[in-house]
């Protein structure tokens, strides 16, 4: 196989083999569980002592949708970036049918596959963007009452189980469209203009990477989000 000298069989684009992966993975299982658990008890024991009208059901809801938003949003976002971007770049991916490594760009120069800093402001921007969206996922999957409106209007047009996974790709792929489209068009102008060998390409293509990666981390952590809340919602 061709690869980067040196480096580990099992090793990820992220720099982090996959051994270390399922032990950061294992850990956050064990960690999360507990830490969960026990905000779920202050803050039942809070809504009681401030006295306010709010079921453990959805104390815990809120505290899941904050998981999603706050954790899994950031962290979705940052690997969808990086995984976009290797792939732009010529990481090593499984060659059709080899099982092999290969370097799907290998013209590429070795040292532009380090992704670029953005420029303050758009630091500044993807900062607003991590934090509206974080308050967007809390706010449309934390209350029971949108979680319990949006099952029973699925339950209303439900046809199948696989027409309605159909039905919900269809619907996440239009919204996530929808958020990208704006980026995308401004960033793919900027890159008509510029030449192969132009040095500002990286940084526009980074930031084209980088909104597609949010509305698509978006989503899927919007849907992580209400998929938790809907689960306490039943079982509760």
């Amino acid at each position: 196989p061709v690869g980067h000298p040196g480096a580990h069989p099992d090793a990820h684009p992220s720099g982090l083999s996959s051994r270390t992966r399922l032990l950061i993975t294992l850990l956050a299982v064990f960690i999360g569980i507990p830490v969960v658990l026990f905000a779920w008890i202050g803050g039942v024991l809070l809504a009681d002592a401030w006295e306010l009208e709010m079921s453990s059901t959805q104390v815990l809801a809120w505290i899941l949708a904050a998981l999603a938003g706050v954790v899994v949003w950031p962290l979705a976002l940052r690997r969808l970036r990086r995984e976009l971007w290797n792939r732009q770049y010529g990481a090593e991916v499984p060659a059709p049918g080899s099982g092999h490594p290969e370097h799907a760009a290998a013209s590429r120069p070795r040292d532009a596959r380090a992704l670029p800093a953005p420029s303050t402001g758009e630091a500044i921007v993807r900062s607003v963007i991590v934090v509206l969206g974080a308050i967007g996922i809390i706010a449309l999957s934390g209350p029971l009452d949108i979680v319990a409106a949006v099952s029973s209007a699925g339950a209303t047009v439900a046809i199948g189980p696989r027409e309605n996974g159909l039905l919900l790709q269809l619907v996440a792929m239009i919204v996530i469209l929808a958020l990208a489209a704006p980026s995308f068009l401004l960033t793919q102008r900027a890159l008509r203009r510029m030449a192969a060998d132009d040095p500002r390409r990286a940084a526009v293509e980074d930031r084209q990477n980088w909104h597609f990666a949010a509305a698509t981390a978006w989503v899927v952590s919007l849907l992580v989000g209400y998929l938790l809340s809907l689960a306490a919602l039943i079982t509760m």
